[in-house]
Formats: structure tokens, C-alpha cells, sequence
């Protein structure tokens, strides 16, 4: 059995380029606030649904290879922001870089909005990012910088929340006005 990649080893030319073409129909789509559904999708990149399924078997599967990117990058800023000597640095250092990242990349906000993961890449980035993540707040917990019931899924769940409100309307609220807001929130009472 085959194990799904958000991000294939390796295509053939015309199957790399169907796959593109897929690729960025999907990301217009949901740059425009619309689903990439696909279907809809397929038929735009101008590939047969049995091709656009080949390469996702599902919609979990084509918002994955979506996001995978922006799920490294952040992975990245993260392991940056956890490494800050300053705890209240690396904390505000994540918050703000996951929240900006969510609400850039509208495939990355969706899929960690859903929470859950197909691709055997992105599980294995998303659990990494979990683990940073309750490292810092670990640390922040025994410092005392944020509530001591505070674990990374409730962190994912609220910068979800706070990038609904941002990008509600059609219009993008100041993202760094959301995160400090968030960040106030976190302190215990």
C-alpha cells in the first residue's frame, strides 16, 4: 500500500505539469475566498477528474499539497521564535508568525483550521510543530507567561478563531493588532 505525500518524490513531465496546473487553479480559487473543490477544479486546470484524483485522492489530500510549504516555513519560524533565549520573545515570536502565516496563506489557515492530516509529510511536519510548540509553552507555563491549562491544540484552535475574525468580510484586519490582542488573552488571571 501507498502511503499519500502532500509533495510526490517524483512525476513525469506531463503528470508534474497537470499537477501544477491543478495546483494553481486550487490556490486562485481559494485566494478568491472560493472552495477549490475538485471537480470544479479539474475542469479549470483543463485535466480530467480521473487525473486530478490520481494526484488527490480527496480535498484533505489537495489542501495539503496546498499548504505544505507554508507548513514548513512555519515549522521553521518556529523552531526560530522557540529558540529566543526570552521565553515572552519566543512566545510572541510564534504567536505572530503563525497567525501571519495563517492569514497569508489561505490553504495553510484552512488546514490548520480543520486540524487534521492525510499526507504522511504533513502528519510528520504537523507533529514536529506540535512539539515546538509544547516546548515553548512549557516553558511559558513554568514562567508563568500564559494560563497553565494552555496546550498547543488550544493555541491552534484560538489563532484559528482570531484569523476567521481577521479575514471576515472579505477584508484583512491588522493581523498584529490580532496576535497581541491573542497573546493578552493567553496570560493567566
Amino acid at each position: 500500500m501507498t502511503v499519500a505525500m502532500a509533495r510526490p518524490d517524483s512525476l513525469r513531465a506531463d503528470a508534474q505539469r497537470n499537477r501544477t496546473a491543478l495546483l494553481d487553479v486550487a490556490r486562485a480559487h481559494l485566494e478568491r475566498g472560493e472552495p477549490a473543490l475538485l471537480n470544479a477544479v479539474a475542469h479549470e486546470a483543463g485535466v480530467g477528474v480521473g487525473t486530478a484524483y490520481r494526484h488527490f485522492p480527496s480535498q484533505q489530500h489537495l489542501l495539503e499539497a496546498l499548504a505544505i510549504d507554508a507548513l514548513e516555513e512555519m515549522l521553521d519560524r518556529v523552531r526560530d521564535a522557540v529558540a529566543l533565549p526570552g521565553t515572552d520573545d519566543a512566545l510572541r515570536g510564534v504567536v505572530h508568525e503563525a497567525f501571519r502565516g495563517m492569514v497569508r496563506d489561505p490553504a495553510l489557515g484552512d488546514l490548520l483550521t480543520g486540524g487534521g492530516f492525510s499526507c504522511a509529510d504533513t502528519v510528520e511536519l504537523a507533529g514536529d510543530l506540535v512539539v515546538s510548540i509544547e516546548e515553548l509553552l512549557a516553558r511559558a507555563r513554568a514562567e508563568g507567561l500564559v494560563r497553565a491549562d494552555l496546550g498547543a491544540d488550544d493555541l491552534r484552535r484560538l489563532l484559528c478563531g482570531m484569523r476567521s475574525a481577521a479575514v471576515a468580510g472579505g477584508l484583512v484586519a491588522d493581523p498584529e493588532r490580532y496576535a497581541e490582542v491573542l497573546l493578552a488573552g493567553l496570560r493567566p488571571v
